[in-house]
């Protein structure tokens, strides 16, 4: 298994259930060690339903690829204006 590695995508998203709370342009997920970082550009942005979802653990980010989907549950979650930075779990899918 890889250490270190990155990812990186255009379109992506912060969902709470079936809600996207936040819907980003570009991503980059890096894996150091055991830990995975987001950080991601966003075009919108509901900080509320971000604290909402982060106070009851059920924040997933998720990104097409081929085939199918990437997602991972979000653990910690930094909000900006246009940008959010997480940590996430390991990869669901």
């Amino acid at each position: 298994m890889f250490r270190e590695v990155t990812v990186r995508g255009g379109r992506g998203s912060l969902l709470w259930g079936y809600r996207a709370a936040a819907t980003c342009t570009a991503w980059t997920i890096a894996r150091h060690g055991r830990e995975w970082r987001l950080t991601a550009t966003c075009d919108r942005v509901d900080p509320v339903q971000l604290r909402m979802a982060m106070r009851v653990k059920e924040l997933l980010f998720t990104a097409p690829r081929d085939r199918g989907r990437w997602c991972w549950e979000v653990t910690d979650l930094t909000v900006g204006t246009r940008e959010v930075r997480a940590t996430l779990g390991r990869p669901l899918q």
